[in-house]
């Protein structure tokens, strides 16, 4: 998938560190296939929940030791900060998907509400997740288990932005600062409205 860097943002923080956002444009979107999920109560996600709004979606599991967190808790920082930029029909809405439905079907919803009570969790059958996984570039693999049945999940850390058309326009990566995160997504919603305007 060829992309376009996006001048990286850089903010100054307290500490020496500079916190800074990696984000890339597409050159050109990437439609996304219809596929369908569901939260732990059955309320479907699918392909046709995508237009109209932007959406953030990351990959990961409920046991995540410090990615799944980590991004997650930056995200809820980085949308509040979105806000201070953008109009609020504008605000992304943040889904999390489990590529670990087996472990977390029935807990997937409440795992995302922990970090922002508009965050959805949804999780499904193996070939929906990874119709998904492929039209977003992203990556996980399931280890073989330990003999107590416990296995371990290796999954990318980058999260889709997808735009109001429903097409896949961006990926973030790490490290997520809050500030320089929302000043991509606004700079990146102001070039989507230039491009329509042509």
């Amino acid at each position: 998938m060829r992309v376009a860097t996006l001048a990286a943002i850089c903010a100054c923080a307290a500490l020496p560190a500079l916190a800074q956002v990696q984000g890339v444009v597409l050159d050109a979107p990437v439609r996304i296939p219809a596929f369908i999920l569901s939260d732990q109560a059955g309320q479907t996600f699918s392909d046709a929940d995508l237009p109209g709004h932007w959406t953030l979606i990351m990959f990961g599991f409920n046991s995540c030791p410090d990615v799944c967190p980590f991004t997650l808790g930056n995200l809820e920082a980085a949308v509040a900060e979105t806000g201070l930029r953008v109009r609020p029909d504008n605000l992304p809405q943040v889904v999390f998907v489990s590529v670990d439905p087996a472990r977390d079907a029935g807990t997937v919803t409440d795992y995302a509400l922990f970090f922002h009570p508009e965050f959805r969790g949804v999780t499904g059958a193996r070939d929906q997740i990874d119709t998904l996984i492929e039209a977003t570039d992203s990556f996980y693999r399931l280890l073989p288990p330990e003999t107590s049945g416990y296995y371990e999940v290796q999954h990318s850390s980058a999260v889709s932005v997808i735009g109001p058309d429903g097409q896949l326009r961006a990926k973030l990566q790490p490290p997520f600062d809050p500030g320089a995160t929302a000043e991509f997504l606004a700079r990146l919603q102001i070039s989507y409205r230039r491009e329509l305007s042509q």
